[in-house]
């Protein structure tokens, strides 16, 4: 479970509050809408796709904003390997403590280097993410994984450093290894393993070529363009001066912060900590990032502001610093943001409230939590 999949669900006690009190949201997402309604988004070349391809592209893109942003593990890619039997946690930590945010860390911390995430002004202690050890994986399946790993830092580190997009090659370089790590992530979401990657990695063959040649060449092609977009309508400059127009290199945030541990992660945090790693200028916008072609169902649309509202909220401890929350329309190339007292009032319809329903809102998600094992967090 996890705050989308509750959020989902018609029948949960936190959708059935959200739709009672927060009677403002149609009219909130009816300026979503109305922000690309002139838009012509990146659509799929063919004409018709399966319904996998959707969510394929979108996680694949999401790895790619969560790059753009900044320069960190794929957390649940390499926790997805660890649960399939693909690798070690001894080996999935080692991996993770070599990407740039995590190389410096004391060896203690590099050792389990999964469970440690960035925050504003703090790193968060996540304890051990693994769920106990795993069998050595197939001979050959750890080197190749090794591999891939290796080149998609070293790629990433050449062509495409925080806050900058490359050239149509790279994006579609990007693309495949992106796909890949999003098919791993879903391993560890859903619990079961693409039969196509699996026939990959368990089929005896498993290379880095044959990896990266899983994505199709038309979701290359789509997701190079969805980068394209972001370029050509400007809301690559956007999020870079949101994350406080750092030298090109330099990260522009947190990519995938944990709001709640094993229930409530966004997606990209825009601000929040300096180039250097340090403490920012005390705000931060935190975005997610949606790659669907329409936006005129209000209640999907809903959903994504309650979520953005709710992950504000739920952030007691002001470890992210949240001010202000959007979406980051990506076939649009547009971002939508809100200060997050304003998108309260809003969607309330009241500002004389906005405390008591955020305590409500979080009184009901620690219940929620308390009944799957899960702690609410502490101020």
């Amino acid at each position: 479970m996890s705050l989308t999949s509750e959020l989902a669900d018609p029948a949960s006690v936190l959708t059935s509050w959200c739709a009672r009190v927060l009677t403002g949201t149609p009219a909130v997402a009816a300026r979503v809408e109305a922000a690309v309604q002139d838009v012509r988004p990146v659509r799929p070349a063919a004409r018709d796709v399966p319904r996998r391809h959707w969510a394929e592209v979108g996680g694949a893109f999401g790895q790619r904003v969560a790059d753009l942003v900044q320069p960190a593990p794929p957390y649940y890619a390499l926790l997805g390997l660890v649960g399939a039997q693909w690798a070690t946690g001894k080996w999935a930590h080692a991996q993770a403590a070599e990407y740039p945010t995590h190389r410096g860390l004391p060896a203690d911390f590099r050792a389990r280097a999964l469970g440690v995430r960035p925050a504003a002004t703090t790193w968060l202690d996540l304890g051990d993410r693994l769920g106990g050890a795993v069998a050595e994986p197939l001979p050959g399946v750890a080197e190749a994984w090794a591999e891939f790993f290796d080149r998609a830092r070293a790629y990433q580190d050449r062509y495409a450093p925080p806050g900058t997009l490359g050239a149509p090659g790279v994006e579609a370089g990007l693309a495949r290894t992106n796909f890949v790590l999003s098919a791993c992530e879903d391993v560890y979401r859903s619990g079961g393993i693409d039969q196509r990657l699996a026939r990959v990695v368990d089929g005896g063959g498993a290379s880095v070529d044959a990896l990266r040649r899983l994505a199709t060449d038309g979701q290359v092609a789509e997701l190079a363009e969805i980068a394209k977009r972001l370029h050509d309508r400007g809301a690559l400059w956007e999020l870079r001066r949101m994350g406080g127009n750092p030298p090109d290199g330099a990260q522009l945030g947190i990519a995938g912060p944990t709001i709640v541990p094993g229930w409530a992660d966004g997606d990209v945090l825009l601000g929040a900590i300096d180039p250097a790693g340090g403490i920012g200028d005390g705000t931060a916008t935190l975005l997610d990032v949606k790659t669907v072609v329409g936006v005129r169902d209000p209640e999907r649309v809903g959903r994504w502001l309650w979520q953005l509202l709710l992950y504000a909220w739920l952030d007691v401890g002001d470890l992210y610093r949240i001010r202000d929350v959007g979406v980051l329309l990506a076939r649009h190339g547009t971002v939508v943001t809100w200060p997050v007292e304003q998108l309260a009032e809003e969607l309330l319809g009241a500002p004389d409230v906005i405390e008591f329903r955020r305590d409500e809102a979080r009184e009901l998600v620690g219940a929620i939590l308390a009944s799957v094992g899960l702690a609410f967090p502490q101020g």
